[in-house]
């Protein structure tokens, strides 16, 4: 969409240099030549018209430059808001997996290094409370399903931008690894899991982790600047 809108611009711009070339010969044309100015007063109704057209096509012009500038403002606004709607998305997950470490120590950590490490403690932590375990897998659920949600919802409009499309690259990953995360902590009822691929654990929680982080830092500028 956006190369047939640069397209669009660039042959809009060489119809505009053309009138203005048209313009230019025909007043010189008129002002040094004697012969074709005696033609244009023979033939000024033939004149008028050609006059009434070339300004014609210079509205034209005009107005086609500010449906444009109209449509690229409404786009940008479009993808600043579809960023900020998966923005919200994507974190909650790594939310979940941040108070659930939070929960385990008290002290500042950095929840990254402690998952790649000290993920058994934090799973028998949960698995100590039956309940807690399979809310925090029930809550891991659900965050990975709004932000799958999100992502067919916007992903179809938003993948037209590069940038953009680079970043929805990272959310899949999100999705799958929360979900793999949510059945080694506690298993769902029915004995079927929602991830595509079992993994260890820490491998999960630090995929959600750093997916997470990469994307609200990518996007924190575009957002920033919109």
């Amino acid at each position: 969409m956006q190369l047939a809108r640069a397209n669009l611009r660039r042959s809009t711009v060489r119809v505009a240099l053309l009138v203005l070339a048209a313009v230019v010969v025909l007043s010189v044309a008129e002002a040094t030549s004697e012969r074709f100015s005696d033609f244009v007063q023979d033939n000024s109704l033939l004149w008028t018209f050609l006059a009434e057209a070339i300004l014609l096509v210079g509205v034209y012009l005009v107005i086609d430059e500010i449906i444009e500038r109209r449509d690229a403002r409404r786009w940008r606004d479009v993808m600043s808001l579809g960023v900020r709607a998966l923005s919200t998305r994507a974190d909650g997950p790594a939310a979940i997996v941040r108070r659930a470490v939070d929960e385990v120590v008290e002290a500042p950590v950095d929840y990254e290094e402690f998952v790649s490490v000290r993920a058994d403690e934090l799973a028998e932590s949960l698995r100590a409370d039956g309940s807690r375990a399979r809310s925090f897998a029930d809550q891991l659920r659900q965050s990975a399903t709004r932000l799958e949600d999100a992502i067919i919802r916007w992903g179809p409009t938003l993948i037209e931008d590069p940038e953009s499309a680079e970043l929805i690259n990272l959310l899949p990953e999100i999705v799958d690894s929360a979900r793999a995360a949510a059945d080694t902590v506690a298993p769902p009822a029915g004995g079927l899991g929602g991830a595509d691929h079992p993994r260890p654990l820490n491998e999960s929680l630090l995929e959600v982790l750093k997916h997470a982080d990469e994307f609200q830092r990518r996007a924190s500028p575009r957002a920033a600047a919109s």
